[in-house]
């Protein structure tokens, strides 16, 4: 069966058990009970509510925090020899790969006990750009080329280049992800004040290529200027995001990467977290990447990261609530990315079928409307904008164009059901043990 159709089939299992089922039940017990589609109502707007003031309290404490977040005191130390390890799926990176490694090897500031850069990859077949890759290596000797042989995942892949790095620091970069030329510097000033990872600001360099990618491009301004940024001021925490991630050699050799989880860097940020390691997000470094450019690319993109988020919300969040590394604060804010959201996305896509079952007692379309409800509207559907807001005046350079935020703006609540939906076809994919990786498709920009 066509995978394009596959996908619509578990969609439409989702709708029906999202959305109608429910609205007959509603429907059913409206009737019996007519309070309970009230009550029902008020609450679900409640989680909307609830979720809008989160967002808005993180938004806001970036947009009064001028530095972003508290630099580190600079202690002097001289930046030690880094490893950048570089994954690769060939061939489906091949036209990436060989600019992702120039830039590393021709631009970065070395330090003075230098760089070794790992290009750890895994292939079905001899491809002929593994011939010019070996061309690079003789030209730049600190440039390592690692076929995992046999490897089947991305985790696989990063366990195998671990073993083989030498450096104090080591740098994960995916292989279409371009760095600044000061990461290094950047990220040890973390690590030597005591942090143990840094996660930089990750950007989208091919806004052009397609709507999708521009909408993807906001979102990631979003993400890593605000969202990341905001628990490093609020909770002195934060995450791995899978790439431009530096970190202590040590820590990343115990910490290593699980080979059965679909999100490979949400899995070790909370090892890493529940081992007592500290994260921290610096905006300051910058990489840029490639975003899908195709809705089915997205698609395929957000339900991998949502089901494996899905997984680590089940396998960690007892674990979150036992550690003693973490205070009541920080308990909090990865109670709200795991268990949360799950339980939100779940509950919030409820108001559609109260609403459908309202119609139907009452026999015609109306909009339940009081005080309450209308304040709710307004304060959940002005916090996207808000967000844009934010992420627009501290956007890295160069910055979008503003008819790009201001596109975002307008799509944020049709993209966040999207989103939503996706997150809910992952929970079905995961309960029917269906984890197959699609891997993203990548174009030279």
């Amino acid at each position: 069966m066509p995978r394009i159709l596959e996908e619509w089939l578990k969609s439409l299992e989702v709708l029906l058990v999202i959305v109608v089922l429910p609205t007959l039940v509603f429907y059913m017990l409206g009737n019996r009970w007519p309070i309970i589609l009230p009550v029902s109502y008020h609450t679900v707007v409640g989680l909307y509510i609830f979720q809008s003031a989160l967002s808005y309290w993180y938004t806001t404490s970036v947009f009064t925090n001028r530095k972003f977040i508290p630099l580190p005191a600079a202690r002097n130390q001289p930046v030690p020899r880094t490893t950048f390890i570089v994954s690769a799926y060939l061939p489906n990176e091949i036209t990436v790969v060989e600019e992702t490694l120039l830039k590393i090897l021709r631009s970065v500031e070395r330090p003075a006990s230098g760089i070794e850069v790992i290009l750890v990859y895994n292939t079905p077949s001899l491809e002929p750009i593994e011939l010019k890759l070996r061309e690079l290596a003789y030209e730049y000797p600190e440039l390592i080329l690692a076929n995992a042989y046999g490897s089947r995942s991305k985790s696989e892949n990063l366990n195998y280049a671990i073993d083989l790095a030498t450096g104090s620091m080591i740098a994960l970069m995916d292989a279409d992800h371009w760095v600044s030329a000061d990461c290094l510097g950047r990220a040890w000033r973390w690590l030597d004040e005591g942090y143990d990872v840094v996660q930089g600001l990750c950007k989208i360099r091919n806004l052009a290529d397609s709507l999708v990618a521009k909408i993807v491009g906001i979102e990631f301004e979003i993400i890593y200027g605000v969202n990341h940024p905001s628990r490093s001021i609020v909770f002195d925490t934060s995450l791995f995001g899978g790439s431009n991630g530096y970190w202590k050699a040590e820590v990343l050799q115990k910490v290593r990467f699980s080979e059965d989880m679909l999100t490979e860097d949400i899995d070790s940020t909370v090892r890493g977290i529940l081992a007592g390691y500290r994260f921290v997000h610096d905006r300051s470094i910058v990489s840029t990447e490639l975003a899908p450019i195709t809705l089915g690319g997205l698609w395929f993109q957000r339900k991998r990261w949502s089901q494996g988020w899905f997984q680590c919300s089940v396998k960690y969040q007892g674990a979150i609530w036992r550690t003693e590394h973490l205070n009541f604060a920080q308990k909090f804010l990865w109670t709200t990315l795991l268990l949360w959201r799950v339980i939100y996305d779940v509950l919030s896509s409820l108001l559609f079928p109260i609403v459908f079952a309202f119609w139907l007692r009452a026999g015609k379309i109306i909009l339940p409307v009081d005080a309450y409800i209308a304040f709710a509207f307004f304060f959940t559907m002005l916090n996207g904008p808000y967000q844009t807001l934010v992420a627009f005046k501290n956007a890295a350079k160069p910055r979008a164009p503003v008819r790009d935020y201001i596109l975002y703006s307008l799509a944020v609540f049709a993209y966040t059901l999207f989103k939503t939906y996706v997150h809910l076809v992952a929970i079905r994919d995961e309960f029917a043990r269906e984890r197959t990786w699609i891997v993203s498709k990548r174009s030279a920009a």
